[in-house]
């Protein structure tokens, strides 16, 4: 167990660092990454980041990331960056907005490629990933989101979880809610993976897939698969091993690749451009 063998290695607590992806102060995603933490068998030290009290702007596409790794802009997430890295295990929190994920997350996702120059420093760290929503099944989206992040992180995730919560506090009102934090906090640092609930992807476990003509197509790792009679998937072609970083550096290499063809043909793309620059009228507040 991960856990086991820092306490025992080193001498210090394990680091959790929890990423809260809502505004609320005591709110539902916060008083649950809490209430996991206080079941985790091993000691730790719990930190937590509130993602809407960090200055984290939206990605420019400048592709300066591509190049050197790093992201140009000057803002507070090579900070995160470094909490992450700091870390021993992380819990993912976010609110269900509108079907999403809350747009602190998306920002912050937005922004992975950011994260190239740590990659190697985030050996398959352990996570935890929460979805917190209030109508009955109406979860959304954000399940996805939150997996993609990881992925891009090259998280082990070791649960990916919807919790139930509407009003402020809901989530400790609810035995259901309470038990599922014991569970968690039992299983971050050890035990096996919670299982994917229902049908889902057979490659990465993402259940949120498109339906083609013949088969289907997960929107995540991209690898295609059907299900049988008896509803069990089948495997078909693979897509990208999502969670290992060998795909992020693939995904990178594409970029590269992408940015040399645009440069290859950028006399030819601007003249196709320039028509255009000044059409229409920019609205300002």
């Amino acid at each position: 167990m991960r856990g086991e063998m820092i306490d025992k290695t080193s001498g210090r607590k394990a680091v959790v660092l929890g990423i809260v992806g809502s505004m609320r102060r005591m709110g539902n995603c916060e008083l649950f990454v809490k209430a996991v933490s206080k079941h985790i068998p091993l000691a730790h030290d719990l930190r937590l980041v509130r993602l809407g009290d960090l200055n984290i702007l939206p990605c420019r596409g400048c592709y300066a990331c591509i190049e050197a790794g790093t992201c140009r802009i000057a803002d507070d997430l090579p900070f995160l960056i470094d909490q992450i890295v700091a870390a021993d295990a992380l819990i993912i929190a976010s609110p269900v907005y509108f079907l999403g994920t809350h747009g602190n997350v998306k920002r912050l996702l937005d922004r992975a490629f950011a994260f190239f120059s740590a990659l190697e420093r985030l050996p398959r760290k352990p996570c935890l990933l929460v979805n917190v929503y209030g109508m009955k099944d109406r979860i959304g989206a954000s399940p996805q989101a939150l997996l993609t992040l990881a992925s891009f992180l090259g998280l082990e995730v070791r649960a990916s979880v919807g919790v139930k919560a509407a009003l402020p506090g809901d989530i400790l009102a609810a035995r259901k809610s309470r038990d599922a934090a014991q569970r968690l906090g039992l299983l971050l640092f050890g035990g096996k993976k919670a299982a994917t609930q229902g049908r889902a992807c057979p490659f990465c476990g993402n259940d949120i897939i498109r339906v083609r003509r013949l088969d289907f197509m997960c929107t995540l790792c991209h690898g295609s698969f059907s299900f049988d009679g008896k509803g069990r998937p089948v495997k078909g072609k693979p897509g990208w091993d999502v969670g290992n970083i060998g795909f992020v550096r693939e995904h990178r290499q594409w970029l590269k690749g992408m940015k040399e063809r645009f440069l290859a043909n950028r006399k030819e793309l601007v003249r196709l451009a320039l028509p255009y620059r000044d059409m229409g009228r920019w609205v300002e507040p």
